[in-house]
């Protein structure tokens, strides 16, 4: 297996010009500033340059299964002691038009990790990792052909990989969401609605997609500070995830006390830093 940007096939970025706007003699500082951010954003991509973290989503409820669990994050290291948070640098690569390309750098790269793990260590419990997928590459024809030649390549278990899609990106793109749902759950490939605040829209996607998670948002998570109110409103939304199928995740838990009160109500997984920070893929 080659690097990951040989495997995703990153010689098409280098002709890619970012929608930046230009004067005919100069440009002015921000632009000028954001061109090159752009410029080296798109060189780290074809040189495998960006670095992968992980935070652990740990089971709560007895039923969760105990099989490691982790959602997967990228950052960029702009020098070598500064790295940069997405929301620094995903706004330029949205305006290049690279986020497709950057989320098959990230199946790539977690394939070739899990390979290179399981030759060394031949029964280590992989872990399924939950890759973030951008509102453009549910309307990449062709990103569902590349997640199974990584798959396929690299001989990965099933459940290793599992996608997570926020409502705002799924909105309007229902249609190519379950095209993607159905060519990928038949290779283990597990799906997770997040940023769930269980408003109207919200459910209706719950309903047309029935993932296999849920994000519930870090809103209906603060309800819990709410009193018994909170509490049961969320027990309520977690029931409901529950009769369809759907198990629940906790974001952003910041306390011991949130966890008690999740574990309570029978929420499935946790995720936070009052559970674990990131910490660099390795």
């Amino acid at each position: 297996m080659g690097t990951a940007g040989e495997t995703a096939g990153f010689d098409r970025p280098a002709a890619i010009v970012c929608g930046f706007a230009r004067t005919r003699g100069s440009m002015n500082h921000a632009v000028a500033q954001k061109q090159g951010l752009g410029d080296r954003l798109i060189a780290a991509l074809r040189r495998d340059e960006f670095v992968l973290y992980a935070q652990r989503i740990v089971p709560l409820a007895k039923s969760a299964e105990e099989r490691p669990f982790q959602e997967i994050l990228i950052r960029f290291q702009e020098e070598e002691t500064k790295l940069l948070p997405p929301g620094s640098f995903f706004p330029v690569l949205e305006e290049c038009g690279l986020l497709p390309w950057i989320d098959r750098w990230v199946v790539a790269r977690i394939a070739k990790w899990v390979r290179s793990a399981l030759t060394i260590m031949s029964g280590w419990p992989v872990p399924c990792n939950g890759i973030n997928l951008s509102a453009a590459t549910l309307s990449d024809p062709n990103f569902a052909e590349h997640v199974l030649t990584q798959l396929r390549g690299a001989v990965l278990p099933a459940g290793t990989l599992s996608f997570e899609i926020t409502c705002d990106s799924a909105r309007g793109r229902v249609s190519s969401l379950q095209q993607l749902m159905a060519q990928l759950r038949p290779e283990g490939c597990r799906f997770v609605l997040a940023r769930f605040d269980a408003g109207p829209d919200a459910c209706e996607l719950l309903a047309q997609l029935l993932p296999e998670f849920v994000k519930l948002s870090p809103s209906l998570v603060r309800m819990l500070d709410g009193g018994a109110a909170g509490l049961k409103r969320l027990d309520t939304i977690n029931r409901d995830c529950h009769r369809r199928g759907v198990r629940t995740i906790a974001e952003h838990v910041e306390s011991d006390q949130t966890l008690a009160q999740l574990r309570a109500l029978g929420v499935d997984y946790g995720q936070g830093f009052g559970i674990e920070a990131p910490r660099l893929l390795s």
